[in-house]
Parts: C-alpha cells; structure tokens; sequence
C-alpha cells in the first residue's frame, strides 16, 4: 500500500511537472505510461496477498454443474443412477411383464466441484507444486457428501515429474471428451487412486512413465462385493508402466497393468480326528488364507488434433479390471479342503472405444464403444464361486453416444443421447457367457455447467 501512495504522489507531480514543461502529446503518453506503473503495483500487491509464508500462491477453481437424465430402462449404474454403466437383464414376473422395462428420470446438481492449485517454491532444486479438488458426489440413499477427487504432490525436475497422492489411474491419460458423467465407461476406463508415480521425458518426444497404485476409492468386485480390503491384504500394490510419444497433432502409445489381489484373508480347511472311541470325524477350523488372483491389462492408445477435429481411441484386453470401471472379475476354479487353498482365475475382456468431436462454440461429437467378454481360462468351481462387475451372464455391449455442446466463455450446456445395448444369456461355468437376447436403454441427457 505504501507503493501506491507513494506512485500515486508521483503521478500528482508528475502532473504538475508536465503541464508546465510539455505539450499535450507529451503529457498524454506521461499519463499512460504512469498509469501502467500503478497498475504493476497494484497486481504485485494482489500476489503477494495470495503468498504466504511458505511461498506458495493458491488458484481457486470449478464449476457448478447440473444434469438431467432420462432413461427408458432401469440400468446397472452407480452415484445415484448417474454414472451409467448398461441396461438390466430381463426380470420376468409370473404374468411375463418385464419387472426392469421401467423408464426413470433423474435431475441432480451434487457433480458441481472445488478444486485449489497451489504453486510453491522450488524444492531439492525442482518446481513444487499441489492440487486439492472435491465435489459432492460421496453419494448414499440418505446422503450427499464432499469426497475428495484429487490430493497430490508434485516436484517437476528438468526431465523428470515425480507426483504423490490421489488422482486419476495412469489409463485415464486418453479418454472420451463427452458430456455423460461416466466419461464413456464401461469401455473407457474411469478411476482414481492414491499412487506414486515418475514421468520421464526421454527426448524426441518420448516420455516414459510409470506408478505404483492403491485401491481407494475405486476397488476390485471379490467375494466380499466391492472391497479394497483384497489390496490392502495383498500388500503388493498394483503396477503401471507406460511409452508414449507426443508430436505436434499425434499422441500415441502403449501401456500395461499389472494388478495381484488376496481375495481372502482366511479361509476354511477341514481336519480329521480320532475320537476316544478309536471312530474318525472331520472338523472345521479357520486358517489364514495366502492366495493370490493375477491380473495383467495391456492397452494401446492415440489421439489426433488438427484444428477444431479431434479423433481419439483405445484398445484394451482386461483381466480383472473391476477397480478401473470396467466389465470382468475372477472366480475360484479349484479348492484344497486339506489346506483351505483356492486357485484362481481372472475373467477377461477385449474393450475398445473411439471418440471423435468437431467445433470449438458449437462442438458436435460421437462415442462408439464395445466390448466382449472372453470369460476365464478355466471352469470355476461353481457359477456361485466367480465374481463380475456389471452382470455374470453378459456376453458384450456396445454404445453409440452421439452429443452437441455449446460454450459461451464459462458457459456449458449439451445434449446427449446414449445407446446401449447388452447381450445377456445363460450363467457359464466360465463365465463366458452366450448372448440369447440384447437388452437395451436409451439416456437422454442435459447438461449446464458454469465455470469459474
């Protein structure tokens, strides 16, 4: 404040000064270039507000964001019917009505978000930085709660990022750009998870990366439902590497997943017994479990930009990658009663999606997505003893997804349509699953977003 006054001061004499000495044109560019110094002031004097002892400087941001769905059929979904994952299999009561062929509409504002960047000082001689964001989607039946979305660190060196903290999985790095709040999942992956993760720029628009991740909040489908206590049990966290190469218009890539869960922390052996009177009986006892179910997820991914067209797509051959929103899971495909041991076996799946957009002020676009289930290697135990994200008796489902998108500055609103359909048939021992009918829904969605 004291700068200003003193500049201000200066103006006055300035003034003065000049309607004596100068003419006119002389005075008017003493003017401007005066009032650009008080401007310089006065924005230092707002940053160094922003600073505090630690300095760092904090950049508020989010939106405010609401949706409004239409759904011909009930459908698998989560976040309170928000997050749409495919339509329900036929339920048929005793008159042949179809319990599920019920339409439903939703209209909520609880996506809208809060996020900080922090910016700080540079540390072990690289730039610092941090980000803090959360939206109000820790969605139950009675309640809505702030959840936090991303909470990390980073240190930037020349060549080398290292982050830790919570935010999106590696696979995110290609995604649909569409309005839907699943962000093209089943077929897209969407998670997020507490990591520690190095990007390495090798050169020549190379850059190689790689993560060591949890589960939470999104985990693995097990025996206990949808649990992160199989990670945590695991000990062993989950592996992600990934070689990418980023040109002027083309982004393309290769990435793999590697993911080990312990499905049981004990399990049940079963122990024979000599009574008093010389006869035999098998007893029950609970012994700790060390199983373990392996899964490994390769994907290849590219994104193509040249003016207001943009073309986008990924391939990925999933096992077991329930924790990334995607259809699958792992069963028991054999028992040990001596040692309480299970084998086990992933449930894979071929997905691919392809999104493609066009405009900047009006943008048009479309997302086509498919994905088929392959089933395990080898029968399970039982149609009891494997367990899927989605559906146990779905063969494959497809989505076309087409949009329109207006934005007026901070201003959002779109409209999307959303075709899914899914191919369901009889439970299989491997969980291979032959469609005999495709069930279907239609979503009709808008969307109005502010930014700030």
């Amino acid at each position: 404040m004291k700068n200003i006054i003193l500049t201000l001061t200066l103006i006055i004499l300035s003034f003065s000064y000049a309607s004596a000495q100068t003419d006119a044109e002389s005075l008017a560019k003493m003017k401007e270039e005066i009032k650009q110094e008080v401007l310089a002031e006065i924005k230092a004097e707002q940053r160094a507000k922003k600073e505090n002892k630690y300095g760092t400087k904090l950049q508020l941001y989010g939106f405010i964001r609401n949706y409004v769905h239409y759904d011909t059929r009930q459908c698998v979904a989560m976040t309170g019917e928000l997050f749409n994952i495919m339509p329900m299999d036929v339920e048929l009561n005793e008159e042949g009505e179809d319990l599920n062929d019920v339409s439903k509409m939703v209209f909520v504002s609880f996506t809208s978000r809060l996020g900080v960047d922090v910016i700080g000082p540079r540390l072990l001689n690289a730039e610092s930085s941090a980000k803090l964001e959360g939206d109000f989607c820790g969605f139950s039946p009675n309640n809505i709660l702030f959840r936090i979305r991303h909470a990390y660190v980073q240190l930037a060196w020349e060549h080398l990022k290292l982050l830790m903290g919570q935010t999106w999985h590696p696979s995110f790095k290609v995604a649909p750009s569409i309005s839907g709040y699943s962000a093209g999942a089943p077929f897209a992956t969407s998670s997020r998870s507490p990591q520690i993760s190095l990007t390495y720029d090798a050169g020549k628009s190379w850059e190689l990366y790689f993560a060591a991740l949890h589960q939470v909040p999104d985990a693995s489908y097990g025996p206990d439902g949808k649990s992160y206590n199989y990670a945590r049990w695991n000990v062993w966290p989950e592996l992600y590497a990934s070689i990418s190469h980023q040109g002027e218009r083309f982004l393309f890539g290769a990435g793999i997943d590697v993911l080990s869960l312990m499905p049981r922390k004990t399990s049940t052996a079963l122990r024979t017994e000599i009574n008093a009177d010389g006869s035999e009986s098998v007893k029950e006892i609970t012994v700790r479990a060390k199983d373990r179910v392996l899964g490994i997820t390769p994907e290849i991914f590219a994104d193509y930009k040249s003016g207001k067209f943009n073309i986008k797509g990924k391939v990925i051959y999933a096992e077991n990658a329930t924790h990334l929103t995607m259809l699958g899971g792992f069963g028991a495909t054999s028992y040990d009663p001596q040692t309480g041991s299970y084998e086990y076996a992933p449930i894979r799946a071929v997905t691919s999606w392809i999104n493609a957009t066009y405009g900047k002020k009006y943008v048009a676009g479309i997302l086509l997505g498919y994905t088929d289930n392959l089933g395990a290697k080898k029968d399970f135990i039982s149609t009891d003893d494997f367990w899927a994200f989605g559906a146990k008796n779905v063969d494959y489902v497809y989505r076309i997804a087409p949009s329109i998108t207006y934005f007026a500055r901070n201003f959002e609103v779109a409209l999307e349509g959303d075709y899914t359909v899914a191919g369901y048939g009889d439970l299989a021992l491997d969980a291979n699953t032959k469609a005999l009918r495709d069930v279907s829904n239609l979503r009709l969605s808008l969307m109005v977003r502010y930014r700030f």
